[in-house]
C-alpha cells in the first residue's frame, strides 16, 4: 500500500490524493529514545588501555571545554568507571579516617595506654612513606585499589610494633630495669618474627604485583602499596620504634652528650626523607643558569637598564612655552586685548651633549648588569663548591665518629672488666663528644649556606649540589695583566667618559639661547596714519607681530663654578680608573700565586700525605688492639690523621676560591 495514494477530503466535498498536498519520504530514525530525569540523553562509551581513568577523563574535560561548543540546554556528564571511582573516593575519605581511628582504639584497648598506642601508631606514617615510594617507583597513579591497599597496609604494619612493644613489656615485668638492655635484647630476639611478619604478606602479594592478565590494573596498585609499605616500615620501625620507646620511658634527658650523635643522625635521616620531595639536585651550569634567570637582585639591574633606555628619549628637553593674554587700555582710552606666545630654545650643542650623556648612561647600566652577572656567577660557584667541601668534611667527621665509637665501646668494656682506669674512658668519651659537637656545628653551617645558595638561585624547589669532585680547576691560566675585559674597569672608563660629557654640557650652557615670539593685538579707536589722515579701527581689525632674540648669560659665575667642578670630577675619575687597574692587576697576580701554591699542595696531599694518613689510622689501630702502643699515642696519631684530611679540604676550599677570583678578575667565565 502506497501512502501517497491515500485520498483525503477537500473543502468542496471531493477527495484528492495525499501526494498533491504533501511530500512523503521514508527515512531511518532512532530506534530508541532514552530519558533520565525527564531529559533526553545520548550515551557515548569507550574503553581505555594503558591509561588510568582519572587522567583520561581530566584530559577529556579539558579538550571538551576548549573545542566542544554545545548549544544552550545541552550538558555533559561523565559516568561509567569514572563515576564509580568518584563515588568510591568519597567513601574512602570516610572509611580511611574511621579505619585509622579503629586501629588506634584497638591498640589502646590491647595495651591500656595511650602512650604505647601512639608508639605503635608510628608504624602507619612509616608504612605510608613506603607505599608512596613504591607507587612512584613503578609509575602507578593513586587509585581506589591503591587506597584499599593502604588500609590493608596500615593494619599489617602495626603488627611489628605490637610484637616489639609486647616484648618490651614482658621483659619489664620480669624485672629488667635497664631500658637500653630491654630495647637491645627485645629487638634482637624479635628480629626474626618482625622480618617474617613483613615477608609473608609481601611474598604473597608478589603475583598480584606482577600480574598482566584480567584484573591486573586493579591488582597491581594494591599489591605494590602493601609490598613497598611493609618493606620500608619494617626497616624503619626496627630503628625508630626502639628510640621512641627510650624517649617515652626516660625523656630527652636520657640521651647524654656522648650518646646524642645517634639521635642527631636519626632525626637528620627523617629530615632528609621529608625534604627529599621538595629538594632537587642540580649541576653547576644549571645552577648558574637558574640564578641568571631568577635572581631578584639581577632583575633590579635589568630594570635600571630599561629606565635609562626610556630616559634617552628626553634628550631634546625644550623649556615650556610662555603664553599670555592682556586686556585693558594699553593703546588708547579704549579697551584692547593682546595674545602672545614665546619659546626659548637652548643652543643645539646642549641637546647634542644631553643625548650623548643618555647614551653613556645606557652603556653604564648595561656594563653594571654584566658586573652583577659576573659577581652572581662567582657567588653561585663559591656557594656550590663550599657545600661540596662541607659535605666531604661531614663524611670525614662521620668516619672519625665511627673510629671513636669503636674506641669508646672497647674502653667501656675494658673499664668494666678493670683492665683500664677512668682516664682512658674519660678520654674516649671526650673525643666522641667533640666529634658530635663538630657534626652539629657543621650541620648548622651547611643549612645556612644552603639557604643562601638557594636565595641566589631563587628556584621553585630547594636545590643542592650534585657533584663528587670538590676541586674546581682552571683549564687555562690567564696572564697577570689580563684585566682589560673586567666589567669594573669598563664601568669606570664609562664613568670617566660620562664626566667628560658632563663637562662639555656645562660649557655649552654658556652659549646664548634663542628666543622666538608671536603676538596678536587689537587697536580700537582713531589712529593717525603716516600721511596725516586719521582712520578708525574697530575690534574686528587686529595686528600681528613676531620677535626673535638671544638669551645671553650675563651672570655666569655659577655656571663657571659648575664647569670647574666637572673638570675636578674628571681628574677624580681618572685617578679612580688608574687605582682600579693597579688593584685588579695586583689581585689577579696574588690569586694566581695562591692558585699555583695550592695546586702543588693538593698534588702533594693526593700523592703522599692522604695515603700516609690512611695508613697511620690502620696501623695505629692494629697496634692499639695488639697492645703495642698506649691509648694516648693512638689518640694523638688518629687526631693528626683526621686533622691532615681536614686541612686538605681547607686547601681545596682555598684553591677553589682563588680560581673563582681569577675568573672574576679576568672575566673569562
Amino acid at each position: 500500500f502506497d501512502i501517497r495514494n491515500l485520498m483525503i477530503p477537500a473543502k468542496t466535498g471531493g477527495q484528492i490524493p495525499l501526494s498533491l498536498v504533501a511530500s512523503v519520504e521514508e527515512v531511518e530514525g532512532v530506534n530508541q529514545i532514552q530519558r533520565e530525569d525527564t531529559k533526553r540523553r545520548i550515551i557515548i562509551g569507550f574503553n581505555i588501555k594503558d591509561r588510568d581513568v582519572q587522567t583520561i577523563v581530566e584530559e577529556l574535560q579539558q579538550k571538551a571545554g576548549r573545542e566542544l561548543h554545545l548549544n544552550k540546554g545541552y550538558t555533559i556528564q561523565y559516568g561509567g568507571s569514572f563515576e564509580n571511582m568518584t563515588a568510591a573516593k568519597s567513601r574512602l575519605s570516610i572509611v580511611v579516617p574511621i579505619a585509622l581511628l579503629l586501629i588506634f582504639l584497638l591498640l589502646y584497648f590491647a595495651f591500656g595506654s595511650v602512650k604505647q598506642g601512639l608508639l605503635i601508631y608510628t608504624a602507619i606514617p612509616l608504612s605510608a612513606i613506603g607505599g608512596i615510594l613504591a607507587l612512584w617507583a613503578r609509575d602507578l597513579p593513586f587509585s581506589i585499589s591503591a587506597g584499599v591497599g593502604f588500609i590493608a597496609l596500615f593494619g599489617v604494619a602495626v603488627l611489628n610494633g605490637i610484637l616489639l612493644v609486647t616484648e618490651f613489656n614482658r621483659l619489664k615485668k620480669e624485672g629488667w630495669t635497664d631500658v637500653k638492655r630491654i630495647v637491645i635484647h627485645a629487638t634482637k630476639s624479635k628480629l626474626r618474627a618482625v622480618l617474617m611478619t613483613a615477608l609473608v604478606p609481601s611474598l604473597g602479594f608478589i603475583p598480584m604485583a606482577i600480574s598482566t592478565g584480567a584484573g591486573g590494573a586493579v591488582q597491581k596498585p594494591l599489591a605494590t602499596v602493601v609490598i613497598g609499605g611493609l618493606i620500608v616500615s619494617t626497616l624503619l620501625t626496627l630503628f625508630v620504634l626502639p628510640m621512641l620507646y627510650l624517649l617515652f620511658e626516660k625523656g630527652f634527658g636520657y640521651f647524654k652528650p656522648q650518646k646524642r650523635i645517634a639521635t642527631v643522625m636519626l632525626f637528620l635521616l627523617f629530615a632528609g626523607l621529608q625534604s627529599a620531595i621538595a629538594q632537587q639536585k642540580i649541576h653547576l651550569p644549571a645552577a648558574i643558569d637558574s640564578a641568571l634567570k631568577n635572581n631578584n637582585a639581577l632583575r633590579v639591574s635589568m630594570i635600571q637598564t630599561d629606565y635609562y633606555r626610556e630616559l634617552k628619549k628626553s634628550s631634546f628637553d625644550v623649556q615650556k612655552a610662555n603664553a599670555g593674554f592682556e586686556f585693558g587700555q594699553f593703546n588708547s582710552l579704549k579697551n584692547d586685548n593682546r595674545f602672545s606666545i614665546s619659546q626659548s630654545i637652548d643652543f643645539p650643542g646642549v641637546y647634542i651633549h644631553q643625548s650623548a650623556i643618555h647614551k653613556t648612561n645606557i652603556q653604564l647600566s648595561e656594563t653594571n648588569l654584566l658586573q652583577h652577572q659576573l659577581e652572581l656567577k662567582t657567588r653561585v660557584k663559591s656557594g656550590y663548591y663550599s657545600l661540596l667541601v662541607m659535605e666531604n668534611k661531614r663524611k670525614l667527621l662521620l668516619q672519625a665518629d665511627s673510629i671513636y665509637s669503636a674506641f669508646l665501646e672497647k674502653a667501656e668494656q675494658r673499664f668494666n672488666s678493670g683492665d683500664v682506669d677512668a682516664l682512658e674512658l674519660a678520654t674516649a668519651r671526650n673525643q666522641r663528644l667533640q666529634i658530635s659537637n663538630q657534626l652539629e656545628a657543621l650541620q648548622t653551617d651547611y643549612e645556612v649556606l644552603l639557604n643562601r645558595f638557594n636565595v641566589l638561585l631563587n628556584a621553585q624547589h630547594q636545590m643542592w649540589p650534585e657533584n663528587d669532585n670538590v676541586l674546581y680547576k682552571l683549564s687555562v691560566l690567564p696572564d697577570a695583566d689580563q684585566t682589560a675585559d673586567n666589567p669594573l674597569l669598563k664601568l669606570q672608563q664609562q664613568q670617566l667618559q660620562l664626566s667628560k660629557q658632563q663637562y662639555k654640557l656645562e660649557k655649552s650652557k654658556l652659549l646664548p639661547s634663542l628666543n622666538l615670539g608671536y603676538s596678536n593685538t587689537s587697536i580700537v579707536g582713531w589712529q593717525t596714519l603716516s600721511s596725516g589722515s586719521e582712520i578708525y579701527f574697530d575690534k574686528g581689525k587686529r595686528f600681528s607681530s613676531v620677535n626673535a632674540g638671544l638669551g645671553i648669560p650675563v651672570f655666569f659665575g655659577a655656571q663657571r663654578s659648575k664647569i670647574k667642578a666637572s673638570n675636578v670630577l674628571i681628574r677624580q675619575k681618572e685617578q679612580e680608573l688608574a687605582t682600579s687597574r693597579q688593584d685588579l692587576s695586583t689581585a689577579l697576580a696574588d690569586a694566581l700565586k695562591v692558585y699555583a701554591r695550592n695546586s702543588k699542595l693538593i698534588s702533594s696531599y693526593q700523592d703522599k700525605i692522604l695515603p700516609n694518613a690512611s695508613k697511620i689510622i690502620t696501623i695505629t689501630t692494629d697496634k692499639l688492639n695488639a697492645g703495642e702502643i698506649g691509648y694516648l699515642d693512638w689518640v694523638i696519631l688518629i687526631n693528626q690523621s683526621i686533622q691532615i684530611r681536614s686541612e686538605y679540604f681547607n686547601t681545596v676550599q682555598q684553591l677553589n676560591e682563588a680560581a673563582f677570583e681569577i675568573e672574576k678578575i679576568s672575566a673569562v667565565n
